[in-house]
């Protein structure tokens, strides 16, 4: 097939690729947000996941000019149209990966000609990304376009650190004969050595702080699960940040209290009046809209004496709380 067969084609296929571009991140979108839930899917991917298909000139210059004996026909072009995710940490990679391969309307092969880098090219710190070319299984109609059985989508999944390395290497180190100098391979060496190390030592930092505030995240589940199961004619913020600050900074008063205890106490019949004062509360004071607010109400009834150490809260805040509870603020009794 020559270029100008090449390019025809090329463009004849666009809009299926377009489509299966589209497809492809809004099938990833859908599946980390479903298993792991949307605050994971805000954490993990760093920048926008987008598509792109490949420019017609740019498509017949690796066809017929970089050719390196990777290609025999139009066919075997993969990334026609390419995907990209980038995750903050090099473990997000082995999760998204198993999700991409558990997905059923394509068949997901690791692409050859990337793991044929990987294996041979030491500065390639983009090693432990992944390279997938996602084959569509059967016919697909989106909208008014359809998308071929064998349609390919050129998949990439990196972190953030080896996005970066690989955006500003790619052009030097594979497309200009300059890294035969060996300043050049030593500069991008200690470049690589870098990154790689900071990749490392961020998951490992991340892992500890996970371990280190489990007890943060396991309280915070225990008073989402209550106030949207228990309390769902109410409106909370769910802001974890927040939540997350609230019950860190009382964690101190919470060490020999259990979840039951606050569940027990936020639905005892003797305090269905707290619904009504925290409502009341929404519109004027923004901590009655943080789900902790019943923790705060338990806390201030169980320990009033301890509770405005620990609390960042503004005294008429607190205040307020002790009075709804009928109990004088300790200040005041001093």
């Amino acid at each position: 097939m020559d270029a100008s067969e090449c390019r025809r084609r090329l463009e004849e296929d666009t809009p299926a690729l377009e489509a299966w571009g589209d497809l492809v991140i809004s099938k990833i979108n859908e599946v980390i947000k479903s298993e792991f839930g949307e605050h994971c899917f805000e954490d993990w991917v760093k920048i926008p996941p987008t598509h792109r298909v490949k420019k017609t000139n740019s498509f017949i210059a690796k066809a017929f000019v970089l050719n390196k004996g990777w290609f025999s026909c139009y066919e075997d072009i993969k990334d026609k149209v390419g995907a990209r995710y980038v995750l903050g940490l090099s473990d997000q990679i082995k999760i998204v990966c198993e999700l991409v391969n558990k997905i059923d309307i394509w068949n997901a092969i690791p692409s050859r000609e990337f793991d044929e880098w990987k294996g041979t090219d030491p500065r390639l710190f983009d090693y432990q990304s992944a390279h997938y070319h996602l084959e569509s299984l059967e016919d697909i109609v989106v909208g008014n376009i359809k998308i071929p059985s064998g349609t390919v989508c050129e998949l990439q999944i990196r972190t953030l650190l080896q996005h970066a390395y690989a955006e500003l290497s790619h052009d030097t180190l594979y497309k200009s004969n300059i890294t035969s100098q060996p300043e050049i391979h030593r500069l991008f060496a200690k470049s690589m050595a870098l990154m790689e190390t900071t990749d490392d030592m961020l998951a490992k930092a991340k892992e500890h702080s996970r371990s280190a505030i489990k007890h943060v995240t396991d309280w915070r589940e225990s008073i989402y699960h209550y106030t949207r199961s228990e309390r769902d004619n109410m409106t909370f913020n769910y802001e974890e940040r927040e939540d997350d600050f609230i019950i860190d900074s009382l964690s101190p008063l919470l060490k020999d209290i259990t979840y039951e205890e606050v569940n027990k106490f936020a639905s005892d019949k003797g305090n269905a009046f707290l619904t009504d004062r925290i409502i009341d509360a929404q519109a004027t004071h923004h901590v009655f809209n943080t789900s902790a607010i019943y923790m705060i109400y338990f806390l201030a009834w169980r320990k009033p004496r301890t509770l405005p150490k620990y609390s960042k809260l503004e005294r008429n805040m607190l205040a307020k709380i002790y009075s709804d509870l009928g109990i004088a603020p300790p200040w005041q009794t001093i």
